[in-house]
């Protein structure tokens, strides 16, 4: 008789996860911080969160070269966060870059987060202008006029004004700083300048004495240029004033000429009255000198009689047509001034006594070349 023993089949049922115990780190915001010129600061906010079930506790935050972080220790709850302020502050032109770790009693997460930045060389600028006499010569512009920032970050830099009177300096960085001009005859200029872009700063210098020799511009007579006597070497076209004001209306001038020919010499006498005195670029230069000695022909020109050309009757064979001479009593440019004069409308031989009381004798390119007849 066989005995059946039956069995009962047991099933087992799985127990339930228990929950994550410990904190959990997690890292994040934006920690590339781009292109940062050296000696500013760029800030990004780095964010510390605990997604676990126990307090975080923070024992440390390791930054790499070139940034900083405004936290280091301390416990974040469970479920919450802690706001880290990363700052890049670059000292030398490079790339930087590494990883920013967290160290604290997490469980599980991920303790760092990579950061990286460019630092750019210093943002500079140029400081340039123009060099000039002081008002109202501003026309006149000064060459070989050193310029110089004497203070602050950029002390030191230079630059020399050209033939036009201009200078630039490259190179400069933002600031506040003290400039000066200097050239010999004139009082040094000093001005203060706030750079922050590319800049203009230009300078008026006055002269320490008055001039002996003059090119183009606006002079004031005594301070500029003493009264006296001036000669020139012309070009076509020269023309200049003697003036009473320098308002500009023509009852501020006293006389005016327009020298229409290529002369080899020209006269104008400038009163001490005379308040100033104007004068183009066809004038060339002026000077205290005679530009020639005593000579044996007359060419066209203004001479004086006497230590140029000498009084007695004088003979051109080659005048043209439009021939013009003047003797003259002085060389003020005042049509009072002229003694006689002729203007001719044909071509020939043309004949003039000049008398040595006679201060002066202007004569044309038409005229040609006088010589002396017995």
């Amino acid at each position: 008789m066989a005995l059946l023993v039956a069995g009962s089949a047991c099933s087992k049922k799985d127990s339930p996860t228990a929950p994550t115990q410990g904190a959990v780190i997690t890292l994040s915001g934006n920690m590339n911080f781009g292109n940062v010129t050296v000696g500013s600061t760029f800030a990004s906010t780095l964010t510390i969160a605990n997604s676990g079930a126990s307090p975080l506790t923070i024992t440390g935050v390791t930054y790499p070269t070139g940034f900083s972080g405004n936290f280091a220790s301390g416990t974040i709850v469970a479920g919450g966060s802690q706001a880290v302020t990363v700052t890049f502050a670059p000292t030398v032109a490079q790339a930087y870059s590494g990883n920013i770790t967290v160290a604290g009693n997490q469980a599980s997460g991920t303790n760092t987060v990579a950061v990286s930045g460019t630092a750019l060389g210093p943002q500079t600028f140029t400081l340039s202008g123009v060099v000039t006499e002081s008002a109202p010569t501003t026309s006149t512009v000064l060459a070989g006029a050193r310029v110089t920032i004497i203070d602050g970050a950029n002390q030191g830099k230079t630059a020399t004004t050209g033939a036009d009177g201009r200078y630039s300096i490259a190179g400069v960085s933002p600031g506040g700083y003290t400039v000066t001009a200097v050239i010999s005859g004139y009082r040094d200029g000093v001005l203060p300048v706030g750079i922050n872009g590319n800049t203009t700063l230009d300078f008026r210098l006055d002269p320490l004495a008055p001039r002996t020799s003059f090119g183009p511009g606006q002079y004031r007579v005594g301070s500029d240029i003493p009264a006296g006597r001036y000669y020139s070497d012309p070009n076509d076209g020269c023309h200049y004033q003697r003036v009473r004001s320098f308002g500009g209306s023509t009852a501020d001038v006293i006389t005016e000429n327009f020298v229409q020919f290529n002369a080899a010499q020209w006269i104008v006498d400038v009163s001490a009255t005379d308040a100033g005195f104007i004068t183009d670029a066809n004038c060339a230069t002026w000077f205290t000198t005679p530009r020639e000695g005593l000579k044996v022909t007359i060419t066209p020109g203004l001479w004086t009689v006497g230590a140029q050309i000498t009084a007695g009757t004088w003979r051109t064979e080659s005048s043209a047509p439009g021939c013009y001479w003047a003797r003259v009593s002085n060389f003020g440019g005042a049509t009072e001034a002229i003694i006689a004069n002729n203007l001719t409308n044909s071509a020939g031989p043309q004949i003039v006594t000049i008398a040595s009381t006679d201060a002066g004798f202007s004569s044309n390119v038409e005229c040609g070349t006088w010589t002396r007849t017995p």
